[in-house]
């Protein structure tokens, strides 16, 4: 069996972030999110305790390779999600190489995440990225990549507005 993985991380603590607005789904003001999460770690990356950084091209397969560049000990997603009743997972809304939308599901996304050992944390912070089936508690996106080992999800229930997350995301991040 898998030994827990220890919880301290040495500075600077490093935050992934992927920022999915695909053309095909209605719009989200996720650069105002961005700006927003900047602001809130600007103190701690200027004491050198954060390193924030964004993802360029919010696939799988770019993330694939950038968790193989270095390490990091948050992922954070501001993007579409919701649930998909047919398959009984949780899926978030990445983009193809056209900007379209393609959904991921939570068992793909964990799967690639299990292999990221110093990764501690996930931030959904999209819509039902933690909603369940009615005859099934552990579907979901966020129950799948617990499943996977991943040490602590956060991530939301219900539909949430663009306001909503975007307060989220700075005061929890502010927080820190």
């Amino acid at each position: 069996p898998d030994p827990i993985r220890p919880l301290t991380v040495k500075p600077p603590l490093r935050i992934l972030v992927m920022i999915s607005s695909p053309s095909d789904y209605p719009a989200l003001d996720v650069e105002r999110e961005w700006a927003s999460l900047r602001q809130a770690v600007e103190p701690l990356e200027r004491r050198g305790v954060v390193a924030l950084e964004r993802l360029e091209e919010p696939t799988l397969l770019a993330l694939q390779r950038q968790l193989r560049r270095n390490d990091y000990h948050i992922f954070h997603f501001i993007g579409h999600g919701g649930f998909d009743k047919t398959n009984q997972d949780g899926v978030l809304l990445l983009e193809d190489e056209a900007k379209r939308g393609r959904r991921v599901s939570g068992q793909d996304l964990g799967a690639l995440l299990h292999n990221h050992r110093p990764l501690r944390l996930a931030v959904l912070n999209a819509c039902e990225g933690a909603r369940v089936s009615l005859t099934d508690p552990f579907a979901g996106t966020a129950q799948s990549l617990l499943q996977q080992d991943l040490p602590a999800v956060i991530a939301m229930q219900f539909e949430i507005s663009d306001d909503a997350a975007i307060t989220f995301a700075e005061e929890f991040y502010s927080a820190l």
